[in-house]
């Protein structure tokens, strides 16, 4: 029986394999995954396809139509298909000829000039390539050797560390700005060690001290920097208490924010919240904030939150759908995520990024007291 299911799953996994494979073979290339073509480099862009059956031109038809759209507009690099089927041996290399292309773009490109067909026919091979199996261990060894993999168990871990990072930049991020190299894979893979430290630490030592050693990472070291902006996100759910916000962010204010020399930190909510409840508590507690709206419901405007013409409050507040926009125009250089079910990233990569997992808000009381 068919599977479309299980066929698409393998086909996308062989193809983050693929992906990898080119990353760890040039380090200091970076690459762009799912944007023009499956894979693109600074000389080539490249289909990815993994079949377990036999070999027909029509069953890459799809694909070699798809890079000859993109050569149209693209002439210089390299289009590569690179792929899978059963009855082909790996490393073998084959091209077009004229009319084996006439007849894979027949309906769609019956108008090109002919000279542009014989062009890509040029810029144009397919390469065979081993199966899912095959490549996946060349994956494995890859893994173990650049990112110094312990064991097996540590090198397979990492693979679905990398892999779930791959997935996440395809799916928050839009096509042209997927871009990954090695040391993006490094990154992805230092900060899973540093979430699976986190939560062994709390199972095995105890929220307690836990909570005490992130203190100690937050003891005031660095307030007297001048003119540090730093971003305070807090992630928040139903059950969150708005009063905890408050005193939290007044215990955090109360530490970095010093007349002339350190700015009003900003601060941002997200999850499952009502937004309302917040911004009362705060008031209530002194809080006293710039939203950019400039009065209840207003039109938000983001000169308002930066350079607030009433006067400078002890805090700010950014909506979440104005955060991109707020951190292109202001440099920030820290980055502090209080979660308690998901960490998440700065949309825009700043210089110390700080994650910190809370049972509740109100612990933060005890980080900054």
């Amino acid at each position: 029986m068919d599977d479309g299911g299980h066929d698409a799953i393998k086909g996308f996994a062989y193809q983050f394999d693929k992906t990898l494979l080119e990353i760890f073979r040039s380090p200091q290339q970076r690459l762009q995954i799912e944007g023009a073509q499956d894979l693109s480099g600074e000389h080539y862009h490249m289909q990815i396809k993994n079949r377990s059956g036999k070999f027909y031109l029509s069953s890459i038809g799809k694909a070699v139509r798809k890079m000859f759209s993109q050569f149209t507009i693209s002439l210089s690099p390299s289009y590569i298909l690179h792929c899978h089927f059963a009855d082909q041996a790996p490393g073998t290399c084959r091209s077009l000829n004229a009319d084996e292309l006439d007849g894979l773009l027949a309906g769609q490109f019956d108008t090109v000039d002919k000279d542009l067909k014989l062009q890509f026919l040029k810029s144009f091979s397919i390469i065979f390539s081993e199966d899912y199996e095959t490549q996946f261990k060349k994956v494995l060894e890859c893994i173990a050797a650049e990112l110094a993999a312990k064991d097996p168990a540590e090198t397979l871990s990492y693979h679905a560390i990398l892999h779930a990072y791959l997935r996440n930049l395809v799916l928050t991020k839009l096509p042209g700005s997927r871009w990954v190299r090695l040391n993006d894979l490094k990154k992805a893979v230092k900060e899973a060690q540093s979430a699976i430290f986190t939560a062994t630490y709390v199972t095995y030592c105890g929220y307690e001290k836990y909570l005490k050693m992130v203190r100690r990472q937050y003891l005031p070291r660095r307030v007297n920097v001048q003119n540090i902006e730093r971003l305070f996100s807090f992630e928040c759910t139903q059950e969150t208490n708005p009063q905890d916000i408050a005193e939290a962010v007044l215990h955090i204010c109360d530490r970095y924010l010093i007349k002339e020399n350190s700015p009003a930190p900003y601060f941002t909510f997200r999850g499952e919240f009502e937004e309302r409840s917040i911004k009362a508590s705060l008031w209530e507690a002194g809080a006293y904030f710039n939203d950019g709206r400039g009065y209840h419901g207003g039109d938000f405007r983001m000169e308002i939150l930066t350079n607030p013409p009433f006067g400078a409050a002890r805090i700010k507040i950014v909506e979440t759908a104005q955060l991109s926009e707020l951190m292109s125009e202001v440099k920030f250089r820290e980055f502090h995520d209080f979660f308690l079910v998901e960490k998440i990233d700065s949309p825009i990569p700043v210089q110390r990024p700080h994650h910190v997992f809370l049972e509740s808000h109100g612990d933060l009381i005890e980080v900054f007291r």
